[in-house]
């Protein structure tokens, strides 16, 4: 075999050794995946999404769930492991074309990022996917593909309907792509700017067409747009902002390598480079990957907001390749130096990943991170059906929706608005219909977490909440936390 090729058969089977790591019966527990997966299930019940549940994320993640119900869960994890392996082998083919030295390398630590166990929380998050996307741009842009701004018109939409705020990250290379002249073939303006919008729209045009035919383009424009311009609670200066970005970088372990990109585009500005515009697009991008925290100020320190930094997957090994290869001084063409600072970026989470599968057991893995239930075993005798389960006031337990294969008699899946803004449903509507919902259907058990949280700022409905439970509802059980089950009268 050519030398290429053991590249090639390694970078295939470090890919796919690191899916391997997450694959269904041990996945990482989330609650954004558990409500992900519930989207799918009601898809697959014949629901609409946003219409028959509420959520404010992009809806193509909640299609991809789907398949878990039409098939089973070793599709969605094998059109994960597919996309990431593509677009490490597209990255490749690119590091190859331009002649870097170790073209295995940023391939490599690319995987080992969006991989890296204290930020991925396994596969199926949507920034995840749309890291994918933006290195699979990057890497189209730069080649001469014959349909190229088709191409990335249709991965700019791919991003837009999985997770909006990716746009921002993917602008620099967006306006770059449009504006640049650096062409083998020219192209018009006018004929980039078509390309890419035949390639959005053949994402857009038939999500639209759905929601469109379900009478439901209201529900969708109002909480996957709407909703996320206004979002409740507080937001935090910019000065904090900052500082939780910092602060999460050390608690992920990912210090290392984005300063090391840093500082390798901050020296290249310095320095003779074939190409300024892309770099400084590319140290943009680089900041820009904070663009979740920047615009929601969620990522406070030792919550689960850490996978807001998954876009630094794709922008910091771009940001590399652009040093790499477009940088003149000879310091930076070297390969031994280029050696150097690629174990720079790639040696803290070699060694972290190693200690994650060190520990790792292919069974077991997921019961043990799944959160106790008060009752489960009492549920587990139980004929649950559709509307007979609601759970208040913990997200973590809306797996128990995915576990019974059942939809909640409630839209609002989860309450954490009410704890993020006083101001949230002052009025009480939102509220009041829960309570309707559940009288409507009768529903037999409630799994009831308010009381353990203690953090409802809406001491009014909160009191009403305990009323209607001590009046309609018995307490079956209850744990050390205070959470209970309750059974209907």
């Amino acid at each position: 075999m050519k030398r290429e090729r053991y590249f090639l058969l390694f970078l295939i089977l470090v890919s796919v050794a690191l899916n391997l790591l997450n694959i269904p019966m041990s996945e990482l527990f989330s609650d954004d995946k558990e409500i992900f997966k519930y989207a799918g299930l009601v898809i697959y019940k014949g629901g609409v999404p946003y219409r028959d549940f509420f959520d404010h994320k992009p809806p193509l993640i909640y299609f991809l769930n789907a398949f878990n119900w039409y098939f089973n869960a070793w599709i969605p994890w094998l059109l994960d492991t597919f996309l990431v392996l593509f677009s490490t082998l597209l990255f490749y083919w690119l590091c190859r074309k331009s002649k870097l030295p170790w073209p295995w390398l940023l391939p490599f630590i690319y995987n080992l990022l969006i991989r890296y166990s204290l930020v991925s929380y396994g596969n199926g998050m949507t920034r995840e996917y749309t890291a994918v996307f933006l290195l699979m741009f990057f890497c189209v842009m730069q080649g001469n593909a014959k349909y190229k701004y088709y191409l990335m018109g249709l991965l700019t939409g791919l991003s837009f309907w999985m997770q909006q705020d990716s746009l921002v990250t993917l602008a620099p290379f967006l306006f770059y792509s449009l504006y640049s002249s650096a062409e083998s073939l020219p192209v018009s303006l006018r004929q980039k700017a078509l390309g890419m919008t035949a390639g959005f729209i053949t994402i857009s045009l038939p999500l639209i067409l759905y929601f469109t035919s379900h009478q439901s383009l209201s529900y969708l424009w109002e909480d996957a747009f709407l909703f996320n311009l206004h979002a409740p609670g507080n937001h935090s200066g910019i000065i904090e902002k900052i500082r939780n970005c910092k602060h999460a970088l050390h608690e992920v372990e990912f210090e290392m390598p984005f300063y090391t990109a840093l500082i390798l585009g901050t020296a290249s500005l310095f320095l003779k480079n074939r190409k300024p515009v892309l770099l400084r697009m590319g140290i943009l991008s680089l900041f820009l990957s904070f663009s979740a925290e920047l615009l929601s100020g969620r990522m406070k320190p030792g919550n689960s907001f850490v996978y807001y930094l998954l876009p630094l997957a794709a922008t910091i090994p771009i940001l590399v390749y652009i040093v790499f290869t477009e940088t003149q001084a000879s310091f930076l063409q070297d390969k031994r130096a280029q050696l150097i600072f690629s174990v720079m970026l790639g040696t803290t989470l070699f060694l972290g990943t190693l200690r994650y599968a060190s520990g790792f057991r292919f069974s077991g893995n997921r019961n043990v991170q799944i959160p106790e239930t008060p009752g489960m075993d009492y549920l587990k005798t139980q004929s649950l059906s559709d509307d007979q389960l609601f759970v208040f006031d913990d997200s973590n337990f809306i797996y128990l929706y995915n576990y019974f294969g059942i939809l909640s008699p409630s839209r609002w899946i989860y309450q954490y608005f009410w704890s993020w803004s006083a101001e949230w449903d002052a009025d009480d509507k939102i509220f009041n219909s829960i309570l309707a919902d559940l009288q409507a259907h009768k529903t037999r058990f409630i799994v009831d977490c308010s009381e353990s949280r203690n953090s409802f700022r809406n001491r009014p409905a909160f009191g009403d909440w305990k009323k209607f439970l001590e009046t309609h509802y018995t307490l079956v059980a209850k744990d050390n936390l205070n959470r209970k089950l309750w059974r209907i009268q």
